[in-house]
């Protein structure tokens, strides 16, 4: 009932539906936002040239220089041409003359664009090497040669089969903010049953267990299925075909395709069982105040151990996951649903250390939720001034 109850109320909260709703929305702009942007691109800039030699078209320059809008010119409107240069109604007006041993250019431009003259340079040059070199005699293959580019290849700080480290930031951001966003669902819904009458008879007629862990499982299940929505959402659009994913993000690669089910299965597992183990921590904190008000200055620790078990991930561990501080980091409960995820997705944690990680989880999880359990009753049924921890332990049923 309690179980039933939680989810219920969670799921047809509009703050609830408004949550999902927009974290889908803006995931899906975030995704097409380089697409929007290259449609909204400016156009290209008009250049006019005007060619004073027979072997350059202005067809071939729209070509090679396919950055900028190529116009041909007459020598008899140069004047027209500089004053639309001069006004910036177009980028430019290029003359080209063909000397003895090489080609000259006299340009007039307002904003003298650095690209632009280096690429038709270096477009010019060319065409005076290759023309000496036909006037030589060399075969048509020296002539290739000579205009093979040097090869130039960006290498990737991460490998084909490595998840990038930006998507394991946003991985620990996820968990982070999911359990302290839920965490403080749990703590709020605590103290407010406190104006609830019903409660004070609840806690002598339930087993305290089956309240907590049915509050508890109820905003879990209703956090799945929020999450099952927004990935949901996601990739059907992604799917769908409508927009290409950006292998990057400004300078941050995204490398998805490095990402498998077992990835995905851990990483579910650890962010289950970390927010049940602070869900817990929530609910003893909850029942700690008389009012939801005085929430945020009692679950201080909380929002501070999390903070610290999500940063000394990427302080420490992400750097070094195989270094002795990274393996305790990666075994201790409180730390392990963050830091166990970053040795997983560098393929730095062998079965056993999992395992092992997830038992202790698991086991540490249920003693606090006893524990919880416990002194759960004692805060709900306590009114006036705020308890501390130590008091909530010490205080008789």
């Amino acid at each position: 009932m309690v179980f039933k109850q939680s989810f219920r109320e969670r799921v047809t909260s509009k703050s609830y539906l408004l949550t999902t709703f927009a974290l889908i929305m803006i995931s899906i702009f975030a995704i097409s936002l380089p697409s929007i942007l290259e449609n909204f691109s400016a156009p290209k800039e008009e250049v006019v040239v005007i060619l004073n030699t027979s072997d350059i078209e202005a067809a071939e320059l729209e070509q090679q220089l396919s950055a900028w809008r190529w116009k041909e010119g007459t020598a008899t409107q140069m004047s027209e041409y500089k004053k639309d240069a001069e006004e910036g109604k177009i980028l430019g007006l290029y003359v080209i003359d063909q000397t003895s041993s090489n080609y000259s250019v006299n340009y007039f431009s307002k904003t003298n664009d650095v690209e632009l003259n280096s690429e038709l340079s270096m477009y010019l040059q060319t065409k005076n090497v290759q023309k000496i070199a036909l006037n030589n005699g060399l075969s048509e293959a020296d002539q290739q040669a000579l205009f093979v580019p040097v090869t130039m290849e960006k290498g990737d700080f991460t490998a084909e089969n490595e998840v990038s480290v930006f998507v394991t930031y946003l991985m620990l951001m996820f968990i982070l903010m999911a359990i302290m966003m839920y965490g403080t669902t749990i703590a709020t819904g605590v103290a407010s049953e406190k104006a609830s009458r019903v409660m004070e008879v609840m806690v002598t007629k339930v087993n305290p267990l089956s309240m907590i862990f049915g509050k508890i499982f109820g905003i879990a299940l209703a956090s799945l299925v929020q999450f099952t929505a927004f990935f949901g959402g996601v990739a059907l659009y992604l799917k769908s075909g409508l927009v290409e994913p950006a292998e990057s993000l400004g300078n941050f690669e995204l490398n998805l395709s490095a990402l498998t089910v077992e990835h995905c299965v851990y990483f579910f597992i650890f962010f289950l069982l970390g927010y049940l183990l602070y869900a817990s921590l929530y609910a003893v904190f909850g029942s700690m105040v008389s009012r939801p008000e005085e929430l945020n200055g009692t679950t201080m620790p909380i929002s501070i151990l999390l903070m610290a078990s999500a940063f000394s991930g990427i302080l420490f561990v992400m750097d070094d996951p195989t270094s002795a501080l990274s393996k305790f980091l990666a075994l201790f409960p409180f730390t392990s649903p963050f830091n166990m995820i970053i040795l997983v997705m560098k393929d730095a944690a062998s079965l056993f250390e999992i395992t092992i990680s997830i038992g202790l989880l698991v086991i540490t999880t249920f003693v606090f939720g006893y524990f919880a359990a416990k002194i759960y009753p004692k805060g709900i049924l306590h009114f006036g001034e705020n308890l501390k921890l130590r008091q909530l332990i010490m205080r008789k049923s």
